[in-house]
């Protein structure tokens, strides 16, 4: 049935289903082809919306485009998943991959059912606003980067989209010297303390008092500690170096594990579970609101891991140890490939750190020279 009404739009038709349904189309001859658009079924639009998108619709035709034509590309478009997820195939063995893991899942991951061409330069902004405010600059200039990448492989592979990433600014960041000072690091243990989330405050202590990254501490499992021997065996996927570490506990972070074993679920494989079957993403507001009660700006939780390795220097801790801890690589040459650290050495190296970042935060800090090493 065509519209034959006063404002009757050309290429505008109901047609009627076996079923009874009856439904609003479009009908032109575009570029040689006869092509049939749906609206909607009449039940749902009315006459005047009917008439109005055809002749937007007619309007697109007169200038050469092809709406239906379009609208098949968009359903075969692939979405912002798939595109992740082929990244991952064709670059399994790219050693940040893990860390592309981390920031995908928990600042990407909500956005992978849409279409590519569908994510604009004002969604990313607003994206990376939200990433700065709740996780720090850093965060939202890596994970801007990240995005950016998976838009120039997919116009690399073929697909006809742009980079909604282009043209959005990156922040300002600042030379890494970012550490808390004595004063801070007193509020800051008393706002975990007083923190009424148990997860968040066992977090934050962990990464302070372990000295590792936040996305090595969201990936702990309980079969890589051994809390008699004060022991994390981390497996080389959760490095950022791509090597296992074995990480002497200090008794404060230990006493943390121990409680939070008590409280584990059966079976449980994540020290710090998410809401699904894998683990945790971080704090995420936990982080924010300890800031905020201690009154505490321009501080990343990464900045806790250069607290750790600051105070374990002031504590007298010998550099070779801090890195050892750390999981750097000591620069030196052949010396540093002769010169280990050993066991002992780098436990007392913890130990000490974390008895004087308590003692600093209780204003009792006393530094102790750094016992040499025993002779065998």
């Amino acid at each position: 049935m065509h519209d034959d009404g006063p404002k009757a739009v050309h290429g505008l038709v109901v047609t009627v289903t076996p079923a009874g349904a009856k439904v609003f189309y479009v009908t032109r001859k575009v570029r040689g082809r006869h092509e049939r658009i749906r609206l909607g079924r009449v039940e749902h639009v009315s006459v005047e919306t009917a008439r109005a998108r055809a002749t937007v619709l007619n309007g697109e035709i007169a200038q050469g485009r092809s709406p239906a034509a379009e609208r098949r590309e968009v359903r075969a478009e692939m979405t912002l998943g798939e595109l992740w997820e082929t990244f991952k195939l064709r670059h399994a063995k790219k050693r940040s991959l893990p860390t592309d893991a981390r920031r995908w899942k928990r600042h990407l991951a909500h956005w992978q059912s849409r279409k590519l061409s569908s994510v604009t330069r004002p969604d990313v902004v607003r994206l990376l606003d939200r990433i700065t405010a709740g996780s720090g600059p850093g965060a939202s200039n890596r994970t801007r980067a990240l995005l950016h990448t998976l838009y120039e492989k997919a116009r690399e592979w073929g697909a006809d989209v742009s980079n909604p990433v282009s043209g959005s600014r990156r922040n300002p960041e600042h030379s890494k010297e970012r550490y808390l000072s004595p004063d801070e690091l007193r509020r800051f243990l008393a706002a975990v303390d007083e923190d009424h989330e148990e997860d968040a405050a066992d977090f934050l202590r962990l990464l302070l008092f372990t000295g590792v990254r936040k996305g090595t501490l969201c990936a702990a499992r309980w079969k890589d500690l051994a809390l008699k021997d004060a022991l994390w065996r981390i497996p080389a996927e959760s490095m950022k170096a791509g090597r296992s570490l074995e990480l002497p506990l200090a008794p404060a972070a230990v006493a943390i594990l121990r409680k939070r074993q008590e409280r584990a679920a059966p079976g449980g494989v994540w020290v710090f579970p998410g809401r699904s079957n894998g683990h945790t993403a971080g704090p995420g507001t936990g982080w924010v609101r300890v800031l905020e009660r201690a009154e505490i700006a321009g501080v990343t939780m990464h900045d806790l891991r250069r607290t750790h390795a600051t105070y374990a220097l002031e504590a007298g801790v010998a550099m070779p140890m801090i890195a050892r801890t750390l999981g750097h690589t000591m620069p030196g040459g052949v010396t540093a490939i002769y010169a280990r650290p050993t066991a002992p050495q780098v436990r007392a190296g913890v130990e000490r750190a974390v008895e004087y970042m308590l003692a600093v935060a209780t204003g009792t800090a006393k530094v102790v020279k750094f016992p040499a090493a025993r002779r065998r």
